[in-house]
């Protein structure tokens, strides 16, 4: 009786072991899954394709936070040979801030009432560049506030510094929406 009981616990001992194991062995696959898994669809998707995807642009008039990986994907790629080439239609303007700028924040403000202003013709970002250190580097960001000014196969053009209102239409109106 005492040795069935000993050979119960230690049968009930082993599968719980190998419950625990198989457990952290399953989270441990799915973890590296996950991470591994899209970036593989991502690439055997272009290769299949060997084009690029669109991406729909937003006309709706907002000024929109955009991250490192969506600046690649719908502005431009940063290690390109030919160059820094705009992938979308609509001219946009990016504006390359922190946090803590005060500047940025007032430029923010302006970018947010013009963006409606300018709905359907321009479209407007703003990237935090402490987040985006492969942006800042590329285009050699050293004083911010930064606006990079976007227009399909047209020379990317930069301002440095606080606009005001009336320097910023003419800038939009100058670098983006003329012929």
């Amino acid at each position: 009786m005492i040795m069935m009981r000993i050979i119960t616990k230690n049968v009930a001992l082993l599968l719980m072991l190998i419950a625990v194991a198989c457990g952290n062995s399953k989270v441990s696959n799915i973890e590296v899954d996950a991470e591994e898994s899209p970036v593989d669809e991502y690439a055997t998707l272009r290769k299949q394709n060997d084009v690029s995807h669109s991406i729909t642009e937003d006309l709706s008039g907002k000024l929109i936070v955009i991250y490192e990986k969506d600046f690649i994907e719908r502005i431009t790629e940063l290690d390109n040979p030919k160059g820094f080439q705009y992938k979308g239609k609509t001219p946009c303007i990016v504006e390359l801030y922190t946090d803590w700028c005060k500047p940025c924040g007032y430029l923010s403000q302006l970018l947010n009432s013009m963006a409606l202003e300018y709905q359907g013709k321009v479209i407007f970002y703003k990237l935090n560049i402490e987040k985006a250190q492969d942006v800042a580097i590329a285009f050699n960001v050293k004083e911010i506030p930064k606006i990079l000014y976007f227009k399909p196969r047209s020379e990317i053009i930069s301002t440095v510094g606080y606009l005001n209102r009336v320097e910023l239409k003419n800038a939009i109106e100058q670098y983006l929406l003329n012929p």
